[in-house]
């Protein structure tokens, strides 16, 4: 396997084709490839590129999630002349593409319905699925060992073409063995391959046993995968800038995984995505929106920006019909914030240090964070709350410079401050 260090560093870009440009095609993405470049991202990653079924669509165009033939590109998008051309435009722009592989359902009109009939789930000898409201989707049933070898060799097709990484939807619904079995046969030909899981919500993973079915826990999925989704902590972070549970209670969370995970175990720290509410729009302000996403870039693990979070967009396009993200830039000096985030996140303190560890509880509404290395020390400091807040910080009192922007002061052990503050300290070995 190859050594995946990188990604320590890394940024994500989400994109959804449809809804990125008023065309939604390939070929207007790429349009704006150099703009997502100058973000400094390392990835993009576009929701399913595959033809939607008609049978049971949900809204006009459809959802993405319910694919109709995995071989071939929806025509919304353009051609897979198109695909290769986004490919190669992002390649030489150093961007890696990311691609979402949707292998646990397909549309009730799939090509592979036709084909396979017998690599289907069937509840009293009828088609169906394990969640009632995934009404235009119908289960795969992974017990058939050919269904294996069919997914093998369309995800080596699509490594083939060029494609830097998988994404895979609800991946802990599949046999974690059909996992295994993936990457010991795509890691020899293809070890560069980036493998993404959305691990899901503890409490899915009880629906999912209680029913009878496959959940598999993040701590599983690690086997077989090189990044997870956050969601195991996610929900109580927006529990709280919802008002329904304390900070301290997302701190908790944040700090387990520190100590139940795999040694340099890899998250993508997203605060938002194509499933999720805006994180502009459950912020209560934009000071407080500016330390939640300053937060989620000074965590371990994988930077990860939805299109249209760069513009604090408020508005979650629709998965089902044409719905246009604004990505217009009325803010700039939070754009550029952004910009100065996805490149801090290339400190090699990031992947080189001895010590990672939250500071405090967060029941003052407050995030303290510090990453030591042998030569440096970053400490980072968060407000979620309303007010300012004054940190208890162990530093010398003193004049220092903030990585975000400007200088703080720190006076008697204190430092009072609304902004998000990460101070660089160079260490005498």
């Amino acid at each position: 396997m190859q050594n995946k260090e990188y990604l320590k560093h890394a940024t994500i870009y989400q994109v959804y084709p449809r809804n990125h440009t008023p065309e939604g095609t390939f070929q207007a993405l790429i349009k704006d490839l150099e703009r997502i470049k100058a973000l400094d991202v390392d990835i993009l990653y576009l929701l399913p590129i595959h033809p939607l079924g008609e049978k049971s669509r949900k809204g006009t165009l459809g959802s993405p999630y319910a694919i109709k033939d995995y071989y071939a590109i929806n025509p919304e998008h353009g051609s897979l002349a198109d695909f290769k051309a986004l490919i190669r435009a992002a390649h030489e722009l150093e961007l890696k593409v990311m691609i979402d592989i949707v292998l646990h359902h397909t549309s009730p009109d799939a090509v592979l319905l036709k084909e396979h009939p017998e690599f289907y789930f069937l509840i009293n000898d009828e088609l169906g699925n394990k969640v009632g409201d995934w009404s235009d989707i119908i289960d795969l049933d992974y017990r058939n060992r050919a269904l294996w070898d069919y997914m093998l060799k369309m995800l080596t097709y699509w490594a083939e073409l060029g494609v830097d990484g998988f994404r895979a939807d609800v991946a802990p619904m599949i046999p974690l063995e059909f996992w295994r079995y993936v990457r010991m046969n795509l890691d020899q030909k293809f070890p560069h391959l980036i493998w993404l899981s959305e691990s899901v919500e503890p409490g899915f993973i009880s629906f999912l046993k209680e029913h009878g079915h496959i959940g598999h826990t993040d701590l599983e999925m690690y086997e077989a995968f090189d990044v997870l989704y956050d969601y195991d902590i996610y929900p109580d972070l927006k529990a709280y800038l919802e008002g329904k549970k304390p900070l301290s209670v997302y701190v908790k969370g944040a700090k387990r995984q520190e100590k139940i995970y795999p040694e340099g175990y890899l998250k993508i720290r997203t605060i938002e995505n194509h499933d999720t509410a805006r994180i502009a729009a459950l912020c209560e302000n934009d000071t407080q929106l500016r330390n939640v996403t300053a937060w989620s870039f000074f965590q371990n693990g994988v930077g990860f920006l939805y299109a249209g979070q760069e513009v604090k967009a408020t508005h979650r396009p629709t998965l089902f019909d044409q719905d246009t993200i604004n990505l217009k830039v009325d803010d700039p000096q939070f754009y550029k914030f952004i910009e100065k985030l996805v490149n801090l996140k290339r400190d090699e303190l990031f992947s080189e240090y001895d010590i990672y560890r939250i500071l405090n509880d967060g029941t003052d509404n407050t995030i303290m964070a510090v990453r030591v290395a042998e030569t440096a020390a970053m400490y980072g400091f968060f407000n979620f709350a309303k007010e300012k807040a004054i940190f208890n910080v162990p530093l010398d009192d003193g004049l220092y410079r903030n990585l975000l922007g400007g200088e703080v002061v720190v006076y008697n052990g204190k430092l009072k401050r609304s902004e998000p503050t990460i101070i660089l300290i160079e260490l005498i070995s």
